[in-house]
């Protein structure tokens, strides 16, 4: 016996089945309300059950023929559910057939109006349904289900229809059909609920941290008195956007950590690993895309004290490295290339900092027999704590910096840096 949740299915608990073919299951707790199913030993789907307000029922049937021999003892929705199971098999086989038969483009056209008459007495059905049991959970599936109808763009005053009116009329109504109230919805499988929170944050919000931001409190917002809806929106879009590939997306984890992961809201979450994810949303916040880098001041190959903030080209590209690091050593020969090649006077300059103190002899070495002319720093007097404020946890790393040492990439690839910077220097041109 299973249970979805979200995009995933968990077992719930296991069964012998007798001689008899009757098997039983019994709990002394309440059951969360969605849509449970059963599975036999060869991972094959048996059957698809609801479990709501009615916990205690029999289901009778024959695996020769599941939904039309089956027969339901104490609980009329499922009634009702096999009901409508056996009759939308009944109308995907007609449908089937007459798409099947419809081959060529001319039967295409023949067949059509007995096509759209079964698709149109199946909403027939559901609407019919919805209207006869408005407390059923099915209903709400069944609502849920439902597209949104978008009417046509109105006439701008320029005589053209609005091209944005579509998109911006489907995204609005976009969840009128989702009962956020209804901790069942998040016990269903993925088209009925899942695929909607999926879809409006990969194809109907602007994959930026702030839309991002703004798209989550907005659909939180529509949660009351379910707590788990809650907490499956709240994991969902923290854990997406904390292991995203995307730079910059760290932020949507630091605001919801500090919007939602609190011992108030956040229940399902134990003190102290609240306590863990709040320190890393503090040390993260300080080096989110757009903030200014934190400063830096460290002794370089002369002992000379050498702060971040005294470098004065355009762009600076910080560089944690270890002359030690077996990744550093094929990535550092790329960055020197790339610098020599994009160095400009007052364009660019690197701040390298070398991460490992064990060895300042070989550190020098590598900088005099690679040549390398930019500026060069260790924290030899341990003056800063650039392994925190930058969460350096391996190395190498590499972040850049505009002008005024707002931070406009990190923990990017050398291959990376031309881009990123043509892309700044495009925006900020078409801002002036």
């Amino acid at each position: 016996m299973g249970y979805y949740y979200g995009d995933k299915n968990y077992v719930l608990d296991s069964a012998m089945i007798d001689d008899k073919g009757n098997f039983h299951y019994a709990g002394d707790s309440v059951l969360s309300g969605g849509l449970y199913f059963l599975f036999l030993s060869d991972k094959k789907l048996l059957l698809e059950f609801i479990i709501d307000k009615e916990q205690r029922f029999t289901i009778h049937t024959d695996t020769a023929n599941l939904i039309k021999d089956i027969k339901v003892e104490g609980s009329p929705e499922n009634e009702a559910f096999y009901k409508y199971q056996d009759y939308s098999a009944t109308m995907y086989s007609k449908l089937q057939k007459l798409q099947d038969s419809a081959k060529k483009p001319a039967q295409k056209t023949a067949f059509k109006l007995r096509i759209d008459s079964l698709n149109t007495a199946m909403r027939k059905y559901k609407e019919n349904f919805i209207k006869a049991h408005p407390d059923y959970f099915l209903s709400e599936v069944f609502k849920a289900a439902e597209d949104i109808d978008v009417p046509d763009a109105p006439i701008l005053p320029n005589g053209r229809k609005d091209s944005t009116f579509a998109y911006r009329y489907y995204k609005a109504h976009f969840f009128d059909n989702i009962t956020f109230s209804d901790d069942k919805l998040v016990h269903t499988p993925q088209p009925v609920f899942f695929t909607h929170i999926k879809e409006y944050f990969s194809r109907l919000t602007f994959p930026t941290p702030d839309s991002i931001n703004a798209a989550a409190d907005y659909i939180l917002s529509k949660v009351h008195n379910s707590p788990d809806m809650f907490k499956f929106l709240v994991v969902y879009i923290t854990n997406t956007y904390a292991n995203s590939n995307i730079m910059g997306m760290d932020a949507v984890y630091v605001h919801m950590v500090k919007t939602y992961y609190t011992p108030k809201l956040a229940t399902w979450v134990n003190a102290s690993q609240l306590e863990k994810m709040r320190e890393n949303a503090d040390q993260l916040d300080p080096i989110l895309i757009g903030k200014r880098a934190p400063s830096m001041v460290m002794p370089d190959t002369a002992n000379i004290m050498t702060s971040l903030d005294s470098v004065k080209t355009r762009y600076t590209v910080v560089c944690f490295w270890d002359y030690d690091c077996g990744m550093c050593q094929q990535e550092m020969p790329k960055l020197i290339k790339w610098y020599d090649s994009a160095k400009v006077d007052g364009m660019i300059d690197v701040y390298a900092v070398e991460t490992n103190i064990n060895d300042i002899g070989k550190w020098k070495s590598y900088i005099k027999k690679h040549n390398l002319d930019w500026i060069n720093v260790s924290n030899t007097f341990r003056t800063s704590n650039y392994s925190h404020e930058y969460d350096v946890v391996s190395t190498p790393i590499i972040y850049v910096l505009d002008e005024d040492k707002k931070i406009i990439a990190k923990k990017i690839d050398v291959k990376d840096l031309n881009g990123i910077l043509k892309a700044d220097m495009k925006m900020k041109s078409e801002k002036n």
